[in-house]
């Protein structure tokens, strides 16, 4: 089984473009790399994304820890568990630790 490289860090530390960076050094390697992010990089998980970070409606806590979990449930099964039965590379720009601070209440409630 071909590795799962998860890159965390807090907001700013340049998460993201060391997954490009990553992605696209493996890539000039010739090897086969499939990006995710969480939550995202499915249509449902993009929407559920949408929801929890970008919407101004208030929610109750438990609703964004499952819009969460929704995404993390649909990516795993479309997009990572196929690239890494067909041999490919998965990197993901978090997946799973951020979790961790949803189950803790917030300051702002």
């Amino acid at each position: 089984m071909n590795p799962f490289i998860v890159v965390e860090g807090p907001e700013g530390a340049g998460k993201s473009t060391l997954v490009r960076w990553l992605a696209g050094q493996l890539r000039a390697d010739s090897q086969k790399v499939v990006t995710v992010r969480e939550p995202g990089g499915t249509p449902i998980a993009e929407a559920a994304r949408k929801l929890a970070l970008k919407s101004r409606h208030d929610r109750a806590f438990g609703a964004e820890l499952f819009l969460f979990l929704a995404a993390r449930a649909d990516v795993v099964e479309r997009v990572i568990r196929p690239a890494l039965a067909d041999g490919q590379i998965v990197i993901a720009d978090r997946f799973g630790r951020h979790l961790a601070r949803l189950d803790s209440p917030r300051p702002d409630r």
